[in-house]
């Protein structure tokens, strides 16, 4: 009786798969199908892709995941420092607290962060911003004038857009950006997508060329990330598995039901519309239910419409359907507030450090 050697196997197994991918209508330079033998506990490990590696060394990281903006200065500092790429949302900042800000993450990490700006708004702090030091700068719900972008050319520092689609992807090739960040439905809190992240990405990779892209939207897990590195990005990007961490800035009520939560536990609505009336996913809860039960009536029409049902820290009250999360320091019905959150949320059953988190993705990524 003859027995394979793990060359063997391996072997057959890369032929099984490339022939799966093939019958599927696949290409195979869309697919990382590289594999190494001798594992460790037995188990199969991927190699990185040369795509990672490529986005790796241009930010200097030990591993291709980036942090999406949402989560506060904390959370991007330690998500910094354990390897990964850190995010700090600025849309609402004025331009000074905008220079304290990069000015302090940039001074506590090693320069791998990004900014990020919403251009359904003014990106008023960009200036501000580049001045600090911002090493890279992410653009969200919009395609950046070229003036934005020779701002960001001139202070030396990279530039990212956000797409949902190969048409925004042709918009954004057009600006010669470092990255793009391929977004999908899946994804929570404001969401730019309509359709699924995986058939949208194949679109947004053929227009990029040598762009690296990066997956968002419901990824939470090593084997998500694994999954789209294998689709052909050169990263992922996570957010609700990343806010679900102890140095996050989000509500401690907040990160609980984040943790409590399963598989049908999101909502893609447009139920919280209070400062910018935009889709979003969001955990469903009671002033979602009520609404829907309601019959999703429009605003001037809508249960409970005036109610305040939490109070800042400065003293400014919180309206029920506002597009306010609710974060440290906030008093009230903390669940009656938007908890924006993806699909992938299902995953999430604990609240651990960054640093520990990062760690723990790479051995899921690592090891089937």
């Amino acid at each position: 009786m003859t027995t394979k050697t793990d060359d063997e196997d391996s072997s057959r197994r890369n032929f099984i798969r490339k022939s799966v991918a093939v019958g599927m209508g696949i290409t195979l330079n869309s697919i990382d199908v590289s594999e190494s033998v001798g594992h460790e506990d037995g188990k199969e490990k991927v190699d990185l892709s040369d795509k990672a590696k490529k986005l790796m060394a241009l930010f200097n990281l030990k591993y291709p995941i980036f942090q999406a903006a949402p989560g506060g200065d904390a959370l991007a500092i330690a998500v910094s420092n354990a390897g990964a790429m850190g995010a700090m949302a600025l849309t609402s900042s004025t331009p000074e607290d905008a220079y304290r800000r990069v000015t302090s993450v940039k001074e506590a990490t090693h320069g791998n962060f990004y900014v990020n700006y919403i251009l359904h708004f003014d990106p008023s702090s960009l200036d501000k911003a580049l001045e600090a030091g911002a090493p890279t700068v992410q653009f969200s719900w919009g395609i950046p004038d070229k003036t934005m972008v020779s701002k960001i050319r001139a202070a030396n520092a990279k530039l990212g857009i956000q797409v949902a689609s190969k048409d925004g992807a042709k918009a954004a090739v057009d600006l010669n950006p470092d990255f793009l960040i391929c977004q999908g439905v899946e994804a929570g809190g404001h969401v730019q997508a309509n359709d699924p992240l995986m058939g949208t990405l194949g679109d947004v990779l053929e227009v990029a060329k040598n762009i690296p892209v990066l997956a968002a939207g419901g990824i939470a897990t090593g084997q998500g990330i694994r999954t789209a590195l294998k689709a052909g990005a050169s990263g992922a990007v996570l957010g609700t598995r990343l806010i679900a961490t102890q140095e996050s800035e989000i509500h401690s009520e907040y990160k609980n039901a984040l943790v409590k939560a399963g598989d049908n536990s999101t909502v893609f609505t447009i139920c919280f519309d209070k400062g910018w009336p935009a889709l979003h996913r969001v955990l469903k809860n009671n002033t979602f239910q009520r609404w829907e039960s309601a019959g999703c009536p429009l605003p001037g029409r809508r249960p409970g419409e005036n109610d305040i049902v939490a109070i800042r820290p400065n003293g400014t009250n919180v309206e029920r359907y506002s597009v306010q999360p609710p974060l440290e320091g906030f008093r009230g019905e903390i669940t009656e507030l938007a908890m924006y959150a993806g699909q992938g949320v299902k995953n999430i059953k604990d609240l651990p450090s960054a640093g520990d988190l990062i760690l723990r993705l790479w051995k899921e990524f690592e090891n089937k």
